[in-house]
Formats: C-alpha cells, structure tokens, sequence
C-alpha cells in the first residue's frame, strides 16, 4: 500500500513524501542529510542518524501511548512488558559496535544507524497494533 511517510522533524522542511512500503519510509531524513556539506563525515553521518532517530522515536512514543489507551488490563501489561523487553534487546544489539570496533570512530556511525533501524521498526509495530485495536 501507498502511504505518506510517518516522520518529518521541524528541520526538514520538504514535503512529505509518498512511500511505496513502510520501510520505504525509514532513512528520509538521513539519508538526504548525509549528502549534505559536512553529512559524509563521522560526525555528520551521526548527526544525520540521530536526527532522524529522534523523529521516529517521537513518532514510537505517541504510537505506544495511543496502543496502551487501547488495551486494557493482561492486554496493556503485555504491551508494557514487550516495550521494556524490546529496548533491552535494541539497546543491546546497538551497543555491539562498540565492542567490534574498540576505538574505531565507525562504531557511532554503525550504532547510530542501528539505533535508528530498530526504533523506526518498532514505530511501525506499535502503529499497526494501534490501527488494528482501533478497528476494534
């Protein structure tokens, strides 16, 4: 299906633009950044992921909240209990880099995009649980 993308933050200023699939969506904003002066560096590249990271996660946040309002009782603690597992499992997966690459500047470019990957996933998720308890 055809939707508009689900993130834009105050510093991107295009329009928001169609995607053919939902993970269409995910990199729209760091990927054009890190094209950009200055986006092909360590630093940019970082900046860029994280910027875009942020959006999702606002996006994540609101999704889980309105999820949660939908649910109720076993329903809305094993929401809260996969919530707090998940971010278990990502912040782990994401702090991987810096142990393969000890001292190497590409561990923040790598744990960055990770960081980025699994909160726009996880955004996803939780609003396709939220439309499908809506329907409800």
């Amino acid at each position: 299906r055809t939707e508009q993308c689900a993130i834009r933050t105050a510093g991107d200023r295009r329009p928001r633009q169609m995607c053919t699939s939902d993970s269409a969506c995910i990199g729209r904003i760091a990927k054009p950044c890190m094209t950009e002066p200055g986006g092909e560096t360590t630093i940019g590249m970082k900046t860029c992921s994280a910027r875009e990271a942020e959006a999702w996660d606002a996006l994540l946040n609101a999704e889980y909240k309105k999820a949660l309002a939908n649910l109720e009782g076993k329903g809305a603690d094993k929401l809260r209990t996969a919530q707090r597992a998940w971010l278990t499992v990502r912040d782990n997966n994401c702090a991987i880099p810096f142990e393969v690459y000890k001292g190497g500047t590409i561990a923040g470019v790598i744990a960055g995009g990770c960081l980025l990957e699994h909160t726009a996933v996880r955004a996803l998720q939780l609003r396709d649980l939220r439309e499908s308890s809506d329907s409800h």
